[in-house]
């Protein structure tokens, strides 16, 4: 989990070099294939899918404010390692929810001035990422960060601005961009035709090519953990 704190404090200095990742960026709207998601980017934003930063997928830049978007996979290791009461409260019923408990936990550890959680929009909920959000500063640095947990995916939308009232009239963007992420659905992965179609029947997928087998389901990352 540090990698969140990590990305957080890169936004803040913006010293990270840049190389390719695989990702698209169209008229605005980026997609990731390799972790299913996709994002638009708020109209006056300058937008780059190339950071090399590990984890970090998207760039999204004005003079006011900067936005970072980061995904990494949602294994058994992330989940154990959150504090065992944010994992077990019976306060903090969501994964998202326990997500943000155990990032406030560190930023708190680390001086911050942390924020309480807030559900994130309805929109998140029905695509299947659910979300919260909280803020955060420095003194010098203000963020906003939104959490999001998908099927197999921990995802972060980071904001940064140089004061409270800067971070507050980036608000609306940030709410923009959060609002439409969304995972990408088996049409646009371009994924094998379900079983039982005309063409798994017939034995060939898209363009007459024979469909490959779906991958077995992955292990649940939610489950009991050995104490060390």
């Amino acid at each position: 989990m540090r990698w969140l704190l990590a990305v957080a404090f890169a936004v803040a200095t913006l010293a990270i070099a840049l190389a390719p990742v695989e990702a698209e960026l169209e008229n605005h709207v980026f997609t990731s294939r390799p972790d299913h998601l996709r994002l638009v980017v708020p109209r006056g934003w300058r937008e780059s899918d190339a950071p090399s930063y590990p984890n970090l997928l998207l760039w999204m830049m004005r003079p006011e404010g900067t936005m970072v978007l980061t995904a990494e996979p949602f294994t058994r290791e992330l989940y154990c390692s959150w504090p065992v009461p944010c994992r077990t409260s019976h306060d903090i019923p969501t994964m998202p929810g326990k997500l943000a408990c155990a990032l406030r936990d560190k930023l708190v550890n680390q001086k911050m001035h942390v924020g309480p959680v807030q559900a994130g929009p309805k929109e998140n909920e029905e695509a299947g990422v659910p979300s919260v959000w909280f803020e955060y500063d420095d003194g010098k640095h203000f963020m906003r960060q939104a959490v999001a947990l998908g099927e197999d995916r921990a995802i972060s939308l980071v904001l940064q601005a140089t004061s409270a009232d800067a971070r507050a009239s980036q608000v609306r963007a940030f709410e923009q961009a959060l609002r439409t992420l969304r995972p990408l659905t088996v049409e646009e992965l371009g994924a094998a035709p379900a079983a039982g179609s005309p063409l798994v029947d017939a034995g060939v997928g898209d363009a007459g090519v024979a469909p490959t087998e779906a991958p077995a389901p992955k292990p649940s990352p939610v489950g009991p953990c050995t104490q060390r």
